[in-house]
């Protein structure tokens, strides 16, 4: 599932997820990186999905979800 196709159906749910991460800053700008991980999504907003664990990963043209 890429960015674009992101509903709320997927809060609560167990996903593998890849993409950009919000990590930090760094010099007074957002730090940015890639990862990828497994988890439960709990908020889905206009820019971000949020997992349980608190990372925030960026929804652009790298977000790759996978429902398990």
């Amino acid at each position: 599932m890429k960015a674009k196709e992101v509903n709320e159906n997927l809060i609560g749910k167990y996903c593998h997820i890849s993409g950009d991460l919000e990590n930090g800053f760094f010099e007074g700008k957002p730090y940015i990186c890639h990862e990828s991980i497994t988890r439960v999504i709990t908020r889905i907003t206009a820019t971000h999905i949020i997992c349980e664990c608190g990372r925030k990963f960026l929804k652009n043209k790298n977000l790759e979800i996978i429902e398990r």
